[in-house]
């Protein structure tokens, strides 16, 4: 497999999570959900500084673990591996929120 669509493919995946952070901190402001949007902005916070701790250290990384398809990818892999658990939980709460508003709105429809 070529070294750039390998970084390509690590890229397009390494987005998901702060794109999804997102979506549920603009949802939760608009639905005055506080506990959405405040976990969230604490998870992208997360995930921009191990982001930005493993950049600073590419060329380090670089020395001392020649890989495959180059340091980039190597680099992406561990952030993708840092970001995964606040990403599958960001997801978690964004639909435990559209839940709890649909049966908000459900009993406010029967009264």
């Amino acid at each position: 497999m070529d070294g750039q669509l390998l970084f390509a493919m690590f890229l397009i995946t390494l987005l998901v999570g702060p794109i999804l952070m997102t979506i549920s901190i603009v949802f939760g402001l608009r639905k005055n959900v506080k506990w959405l949007w405040i976990t969230n902005v604490v998870f992208l916070i997360f995930t921009f500084i191990i982001s930005a701790y493993y950049l600073l250290q590419i060329d380090q990384i670089a020395t001392q673990n020649p890989t495959p398809g180059g340091t980039g990818v190597l680099v992406m892999l561990l952030i993708s591996s840092w970001i995964s658990v606040p990403t599958a939980l960001s997801f978690f709460l964004l639909a435990a929120a559209i839940f709890m508003q649909q049966r908000k709105k459900a009993k406010e429809i029967q009264l």
